[in-house]
């Protein structure tokens, strides 16, 4: 049993995290409860339902939790998108200052 609420906010987060990730409806819905408690406590109730939830649950369960996809071209496409991120940052990062 959940120590958080279940929110209409929690239900539809379970439901992405079923959908990308191999995992039961309990676990989907422990997570869920809990990234939807922290968004919440971190803005409030209806900033935390306009986060982009489908990239959330992507980026902290599933590279930062490692769970397993459903989808191995999902992932991949998530993967080389991050690193492309990533590479984007590092080259403003390095960038020379001007004199």
């Amino acid at each position: 049993m959940s120590i958080f609420p279940i929110t209409p906010l929690v239900r539809q987060v379970q439901s992405l995290i079923t959908q990308t990730f191999e995992v039961s409806e309990q676990a989907a819905q422990e997570y869920a409860a809990e990234l939807v408690a922290l968004a919440e406590g971190w803005g409030s109730p209806e900033k935390a339902a306009e986060l982009d939830w489908s990239y959330r649950i992507k980026k902290d369960l599933g590279e930062v939790k490692k769970l397993k996809w459903r989808s191995e071209e999902e992932r991949n496409s998530f993967e080389a998108s991050q690193n492309q991120n990533y590479e984007a940052y590092d080259a403003l990062i390095r960038r020379p200052k001007r004199t």
